[in-house]
């Protein structure tokens, strides 16, 4: 359960040049066809669960301790619940694993495995009312799912969306048909191919403002309200490819899903690497992908953030001590940027 020790480490991200945060695809199946998404490939395999091992063991080794478990659809990996047990009390120091899901496979069983194994959040990618021609994620089909969840689950949960032109409509609705479930709720920026926002308009300003969302995590607020207005001006790093490393299911290290420029197997890479890629990137104006943000405006402006760490951290650690999920104030964990 993280607490003062991993806070206490974690601190050392600032100063020192090792990785804090990894996203690990751990098969590219999946089990929808969404149509903004591309990141999947149905019916490949699963990566072996030793292999993984052993990706765990060199993301440690770099400093890792915060983990996304992705797909394609990372339920569908047959040892997923193995995998997550060995995160959980494998390396140095604690790790927080994190598990990205559609959610359309879960059952009462496989949420009592994910308990027992230590899961600490779960981030539902949930788009719309009903199905749209962009996505298949909707929750009509998801709200047992999500209620099965809030009854059983011992790890945090929240309901993440990808707004777009279809669902942005829906939007109110939306959220006022979750209002009675106990998790938190944001959404990604659309991005196209390449990571940039695909989305625009007042429309979308006026839901952060309404649903108040991104909360905290105000650096990715301004930035946000700002693309969305047609404004990418703002300055900032992106740490990908150094303190945040997006591993795919070949196992070579990118800066993240999108940018392919800097791609190394993951047992080549060094600290040396890490330091190389702490730079500014060409694609960093207009840059959608939250995820990957996230890791860049805390660490890049840690007192102006720290609020934002601290939450996230207490967060979890309420999650995991007490039980079932528990309504808290959105952190920005990091998200799926679909």
């Amino acid at each position: 359960m993280p607490g003062v020790p991993f806070i206490l480490q974690g601190a050392k991200r600032l100063f020192d040049a090792k990785a804090l945060y990894a996203q690990v695809v751990i098969t590219d199946d999946c089990n929808l066809s969404c149509s903004y998404c591309n990141e999947y490939l149905p019916g490949a395999a699963p990566v072996p669960l030793a292999t993984l091992q052993e990706r765990v063991e060199q993301l440690n080794t770099l400093g890792v301790m915060v983990y996304d478990l992705l797909g394609g659809e990372p339920l569908l990996h047959p040892d997923l619940t193995s995998l997550i047990r060995y995160m959980k009390t494998s390396g140095q120091h604690e790790n927080i694993v994190i598990l990205i899901t559609n959610g359309f496979l879960l059952t009462p069983k496989k949420v009592a495995a994910l308990n027992e194994a230590g899961l600490d959040m779960m981030q539902i990618s949930v788009d719309s009312i009903v199905p749209t021609a962009s996505s298949q994620k909707a929750l009509k089909t998801l709200l047992p799912k999500l209620h099965m969840l809030a009854r059983e689950a011992r790890f945090s949960v929240k309901v993440q969306s990808v707004l777009t032109a279809d669902t942005r409509l829906q939007y109110d609705d939306f959220r006022q048909l979750l209002a009675d479930l106990p998790f938190d709720f944001s959404f990604s920026l659309l991005h196209r191919p390449g990571g940039h926002v695909a989305i625009q308009g007042e429309d979308y300003v006026r839901l952060l403002t309404e649903h108040n969302l991104f909360a905290g995590m105000q650096l990715y607020r301004q930035h946000a309200e700002e693309m969305l207005r047609g404004d990418d001006s703002r300055p900032w790093k992106c740490l990908g490819g150094s303190k945040f490393l997006y591993v795919t299911a070949a196992g070579d290290v990118q800066f993240c899903s999108q940018n392919h420029e800097f791609r190394k197997p993951l047992a080549a890479v060094t600290l040396a690497d890490l330091r190389a890629n702490h730079r500014h990137k060409a694609c960093e104006p207009g840059c959608a992908l939250g995820c990957a943000r996230l890791v860049s405006h805390a660490l890049g402006a840690p007192l102006k953030t720290l609020q934002t760490s601290l939450s996230m951290v207490a967060r979890i650690r309420r999650a995991t001590k007490i039980g079932p999920s528990v309504t808290t104030p959105t952190t920005p964990v990091a998200t799926s940027s679909g």
